[in-house]
């Protein structure tokens, strides 16, 4: 009896599904009319597969809320790339009625079956992605709004009060909210400002003279501290510690959270000098991605907690134009896994060695993804005259292989590939489709592969393993009980078998 229960148990622990909420702000974009809410986006794995179900939908227009339901997809196969998870998925799903609590009524009665495409990526606990619905007309939901793979306030639209009359644009600071004794004396140095390079706004920084030496317009995504009367001294600086629980004038933390690699960062700006100076006649732009623990710019020490660097300080007077800058991320350690960026913007590269109405404009700030391969190869053979931009290839093997067998190098240590092998006759189909960091992009590269020596003819071999791959030549690990195999035998044959 105790084997009873005991076998009772365990089959329970099998078909326990595990599920994960994610409250996540959301960008659903119609005809162009973009409109923001929060949802609940909530993904259950179950015995290897996954579902993902956006609840409680709705659809904001001009007139009225129109609730629309819950949009679930299901049995999708997750794909893990080093500590990413992907969602991939096209389907036609039956929307149902959400929660009677937040409508009496939704659209999910009145709608057939409506076509679902899903891209969706988990990092730690971050969800990001995009759910295109067409209920009649493409609607578009933009998962997290980037969180965790972009800047916050790129377009700097969004502001807020942070000490007396001073504002500072939502997820960046300047002195108005900096610690240090001098803090409170190093002046005003950030505005609002209606020349924008796009929208309404950017953000003007502006130096000053105070008692004889410049102090430099700055703003950082972190926090500034002024703690010395010496420009160059580095207790002045600017710095990020996702330990802290301070917030601003709008209730967010000093500090922005980056749980991927971006390539590059680039800003548009305006700079001016108030006077010449031939000798220090540069703005400077830095960008740090760190583990979240304590660091600041710049440096007082060597920090182990560093896992890229950008950099830009040449940003010369751009005589009254916007201009595109661009700095590249140098990687220097791939072991430590990011959390968060520090990005500092100053109206000159030298501590206090600008000059009295320096002025630099900020907008349209961006971290850049790049995608593609730069190199292929299957089972151990380069694939012949590989170039990124070329998304079309024929090869000849004398050996079947799987998915596991294909050598993918990304151009950037962001991008996530998903790798498809169909077999056909005299070789097989290989489909890779790269997506950039941040999922707004993606890359496919279709391989078709002839095969002299196909699965049903590899030669026997002593040492060889018995394997068992799914139908589209992938291995499987763990066959399920009622799937269709082929089984490659200790002896080298191969067999379609039924589990």
């Amino acid at each position: 009896m105790k084997q009873f229960f005991t076998c009772i148990f365990l089959f329970c622990v099998t078909i326990v599904a595990h599920a994960t909420d994610y409250d996540v702000p959301i960008k659903i974009i119609v005809d162009g009319a973009i409109s923001e809410q929060t949802a609940v986006v909530t993904v259950t794995e179950t015995d290897g597969k996954c579902s993902l179900t956006l609840k409680n939908f709705m659809l904001i227009t001009a007139d009225s809320p129109m609730p629309v339901g819950n949009v679930e997809l299901t049995d999708l196969q997750p794909t893990k790339d080093g500590d990413v998870t992907l969602l991939m998925a096209s389907q036609i799903v039956t929307v149902t009625n959400g929660d009677p609590a937040v409508s009496p009524f939704w659209l999910a009665t009145m709608l057939p079956p409506v076509p679902v495409n899903l891209c969706a990526k988990i990092i730690g606990d971050k969800l990001n992605g995009y759910i295109d619905i067409n209920i009649g007309q493409s609607i578009q939901v933009a998962i997290g709004d980037g969180y965790g793979l972009q800047l916050s306030n790129r377009g700097f639209e969004e502001w807020h009060t942070s000490t007396g009359s001073y504002v500072e644009p939502n997820g960046w600071h300047s002195f108005e909210s900096g610690t240090g004794a001098m803090a409170a004396l190093a002046g005003h140095h950030l505005s609002k400002s209606d020349d924008a390079h796009s929208g309404t706004a950017s953000a003007c920084l502006l130096s000053t003279q105070i008692f004889g030496f410049v102090a430099n317009g700055t703003m950082t995504t972190g926090r500034i501290n002024a703690a010395s009367a010496s420009a160059s001294d580095v207790s002045n600086h600017a710095y990020l510690d996702m330990s802290e629980t301070y917030v601003d004038g709008n209730g967010d933390p000093f500090y922005t959270p980056l749980y991927s690699r971006p390539d590059s960062i680039a800003f548009w700006v305006k700079f001016k000098q108030g006077t010449p100076n031939a000798s220090h006649p540069y703005a400077t732009v830095s960008a740090v991605i760190t583990d979240g623990t304590y660091y600041q710019d710049p440096e007082d020490k060597t920090y182990t907690n560093v896992v890229a660097k950008a950099k830009n300080n040449t940003i010369a007077t751009t005589g009254n134009q916007w201009v595109r800058v661009v700095a590249p991320f140098e990687y220097t350690d791939n072991s430590v896994s990011p959390k968060a960026i520090l990005v500092t913007l100053s109206t000159n590269a030298d501590a206090g060695s600008g000059s009295n109405g320096d002025e630099l404009l900020v907008d349209d700030a961006e971290l850049i993804y790049n995608v593609g391969l730069k190199a292929l190869k299957i089972k151990g053979q380069a694939v012949p005259e590989f170039d990124k931009d070329k998304t079309e290839y024929t090869m000849a093997l004398d050996q079947s292989f799987t998915a596991d067998d294909i050598e993918a190098e990304t151009v950037s240590p962001s991008v996530v590939v998903l790798k498809d092998v169909k077999q056909m006759e005299g070789g097989y189909q290989c489909v890779l489709t790269a997506f950039s960091g941040d999922l707004s992009k993606a890359v496919v590269y279709t391989v078709t592969v002839s095969v002299s020596t196909g699965i049903q003819t590899v030669s026997p071999a002593a040492s060889q393993q018995s394997a068992f791959y799914s139908l589209d030549g992938r291995r499987v690990l763990q066959p399920r009980s009622g799937q269709i195999y082929l089984h490659r035998q200790a002896d080298g044959k191969v067999v379609k078998v039924l589990r």
